[in-house]
């Protein structure tokens, strides 16, 4: 853990309830930015994989993006909503 990330949680367990909600609120906000960024990378017609149910790695075609879900099919004609954090255009990092 960096000093940074320390001296922030330090800080933390300082707050007030009020204090942690607004945190909490940014955490949230933070995280949604990611979610739309993450999904916003994506562009129709790309080849993508992700690990589908039981770990099994399934590669699709983005048809849609949507806010924070790509929606994509798979080879076998099976439509996802994805998380666009959990898609690679690589096969080895998906």
């Amino acid at each position: 853990m960096n000093k940074k990330l320390q001296k922030i949680l330090e800080d933390i367990y300082k707050m007030n309830g009020a204090d942690i909600q607004s945190v909490v609120d940014a955490v949230k906000m933070r995280r949604n930015q990611l979610h739309l960024q993450d999904a916003q990378s994506f562009r129709v017609g790309d080849t993508v994989f992700f690990r589908g149910r039981r770990n099994t790695l399934c590669e699709a075609k983005v048809e849609k993006i949507k806010i924070k879900n790509v929606l994509v099919r798979t080879l076998d004609g099976t439509r996802w909503n994805v998380p666009g954090s959990h898609l690679s255009t690589e096969a080895v990092n998906a």
